[in-house]
This record gives structure tokens, sequence and C-alpha cells, in this order.
């Protein structure tokens, strides 16, 4: 009997790595990880937080929540919005978009009336086609002033949405600055992932402003933070 033995084939081990190549290496896996984290916060998701009262009693101040960013047209150049599919807005919605009075500020309210729709107040209560809304999301702290609006009727135009915050009486919205435009909106809100108690703030902090925030942070981390909170969907 024959038997055939096959030469086995020695293996050259590798040289060690050049520091240089080391470090392309490095940067080459940092680089994919900045821009996987870019196009994800772009256009798919964000953290956010809303430094004000206008949405209480649905969103507190201090909630920290992702913003789901697929398919909103104000995410990309003008130039490619015709081209991208438009997201289904409904009546009730929560919605990121633009400031119409201040482009680069973004504002988080909920969509009330919809394009070609009859929007109006009266003594108070919201009413869409002549018909009230039920709005148990909303509240008035003060009656006197809710009682007392009153918004002559008009008509909502093409691509365009009627906002307002769910605190009526502590919010600016589409009863001072008009309604908001497809092409101004970011996204929807969806869960509250940290919720930490804090005071009303404007976005335009000062460093020193930031760095008191963020100590107070590392220190009251624990029993500030709503723990219950965690987890919250927002609609």
């Amino acid at each position: 009997m024959k038997f055939l033995f096959k030469r086995k084939q020695k293996v050259e081990p590798e040289g060690p790595q050049t520091r240089g190549a080391r470090l392309w290496a490095h940067f080459k896996s940092l680089a994919s990880t900045v821009v996987f984290v870019w196009l994800f916060t772009s256009g798919v998701a964000q953290a956010t937080v809303v430094p004000t009262g206008s949405m209480l009693p649905t969103i507190l101040i201090g909630d920290h929540f992702f913003l789901d960013k697929v398919a909103f047209p104000g995410n990309y150049p003008e130039a490619l919005q015709p081209f991208l599919p438009e997201r289904t807005i409904r009546r009730g919605d929560i919605v990121a978009f633009y400031s119409p009075e201040h482009p680069d500020l973004r504002l988080v309210k909920r969509v009330i009336a919809l394009p070609g729709e009859k929007f109006e107040i009266r003594a108070g209560y919201a009413y869409v086609n002549d018909r009230k809304l039920d709005e148990s999301y909303a509240i008035h702290r003060v009656a006197s002033l809710w009682r007392s609006e009153n918004r002559t009727p008009i008509t909502i135009p093409p691509d365009a949405f009627f906002m307002m915050g769910d605190n009526r009486d502590d919010s600016r919205d589409s009863r001072y600055f008009g309604v908001v435009h497809r092409n101004a909106l970011i996204g929807k809100p969806t869960f509250v992932y940290w919720s930490y108690e804090s005071e009303p703030y404007q976005e335009d902090r000062t460093l020193v402003e930031w760095a008191e925030y963020y100590g107070s942070v590392t220190l009251n981390f624990v029993t500030k933070t709503r723990w219950t909170r965690t987890g919250t969907v927002l609609r």
C-alpha cells in the first residue's frame, strides 16, 4: 500500500506593524465611527432636550428624548427635498421644527390643524372646521386668559400646519408666529431616555452657565433624576 504524505507548508509569521500603519488603522476606525454617528444623528435619530415648559405636562423641563428624523424635509438640503419621501403628519402629532422667527432655533409643539382646514379659537377652545377639538393633553394655568382668548378663522395653506404647545398659557407658537411649513419639520419625539429636574433655561448659555449646569448634574444626578420618566413614550 502506498501512502501519500502532503508536505506541510511553512507559514511565516507576520512582521510587526509599523507605527504609521497602526496610526492609520486607528484613524480609519475613528473616521468610520464619526461618519456613522453623523449620518445617524443627521438623518435617523438625535438626542434632544426641551429647555422650557411650553409642552407641559406632556414633556417636562429636563426631559431628554430621541428625535425620529427619518423622512423629515428640514434635515436635508432644499434641492433634495422634492425628491425625498414625505412623512405623514396627523393632528395631535408632536413635532420638532425650525422656528419661523429664528431659523436656527428648534421648537417642539403639537400639530393642531392640517393643510386646507379652517382653524379658530373660541373662548379658549380650538375649533377645526367648526368642530371643537377634544384636547385632553392641553392645560390652562390662568382661567381668565384662557376663557378670553379668541382667534378669527383662518384657512391653513397647503403644506403648512398650525402648531400649539400643550401649556397653552406659556407657549410661543403658531398663535404668534403663524403656520409652520412642511420643509421646516425636522422630527418626531419618540421616548424619554433620561429626565433631570431642572429650571427653564435658554439654549444660548454661556460657558460658565454650562459649567455650572454640568456641575449640578454631577452632584445631584441620583437625587434629581426622574427615574420613573425613563422609557416614557411621547404622544
